[in-house]
């Protein structure tokens, strides 16, 4: 399965470059950094606090490939950009079940249990924008997008127990036993973004963008509980980045 997204990936990479050097174009770098917010299989589903505390950072570098053609040609409203991206989340257990007013063997084995989780990402989003690109002539001061796109990555999770080493009824809740793994693997994802970018002057501009990347994999945090038992487990990981960033425009 991992061998047929990974040639779904390189496939759609190669048509994507292919299309663009069939044509006229021009080219950009850029950088972005900003907070991570992991979505996984620790803490209360739904909690707000678990979804905000769970938290990292995200840093990656990007290439955009842009048409230029006729004004009014609709290519000119794409860019294709290339990223390599680095993420570390740290992460423990949030909500009701956590709280202070329980005792229990069981909140005080999740209050224990914390982790972390960092990826290596590769891959390639397609931005669409609705008022045209901004090429740094006849741009817009604003110019809004959205796009879509999907990536390789490396992760690392780590799970551990203040308690102890995990994987005995002293440290373990029941419902991570058997459930929990330190390892390092590949995985693929989608990624969907929104964001605009602001011009400094005819070469330089500012992005402020929203990502949410989904993960084929369940495994990303280093928990998997079983779902026909634990059906609050309804998805896997995901991740929502907001990142801001300059880009630079070479003629």
């Amino acid at each position: 399965m991992l061998r047929k997204k990974l040639l779904l990936l390189i496939t759609t990479l190669f048509m994507c470059v292919t299309s663009f050097s069939q044509s006229d174009y021009y080219d950009e770098v850029g950088i972005m950094v900003g907070p991570a917010f992991f979505k996984s299989d620790y803490g209360e589903r739904g909690d707000f606090e678990n979804f905000v505390n769970n938290n990292g950072f995200s840093v990656g570098v990007f290439y955009y490939l842009s048409f230029i053609e006729n004004y009014d040609n609709l290519k000119e409203n794409f860019k294709l950009r290339l990223d390599l991206g680095y993420m570390k989340c740290n992460l423990e257990h949030y909500g009701r079940w956590v709280d202070a007013s329980h005792t229990s063997t069981f909140a005080n084995q999740l209050r224990a249990m914390k982790g972390s989780t960092k990826t290596i990402n590769f891959g390639a989003e397609m931005e669409y924008y609705p008022f045209k690109t901004d090429d740094y002539n006849r741009g817009a001061l604003f110019s809004p997008y959205i796009s879509l796109g999907s990536q390789l990555g490396s992760y690392t999770s780590k799970v551990y127990s203040e308690l102890g080493p995990l994987g005995t009824p002293e440290t373990t809740p029941e419902k991570y036993m058997g459930a929990y793994r330190n390892d390092s693997k590949l995985v693929c994802s989608l990624t969907s973004s929104i964001g605009t970018r602001y011009k400094l002057s005819e070469y330089h501009s500012l992005i402020f963008d929203a990502r949410i990347q989904y993960y084929f994999s369940d495994w990303v945090d280093g928990l998997n509980p079983y779902r026909k038992v634990y059906t609050e487990n309804k998805t896997n990981d995901y991740l929502l980045t907001l990142n801001f960033g300059y880009v630079y425009y070479f003629n």
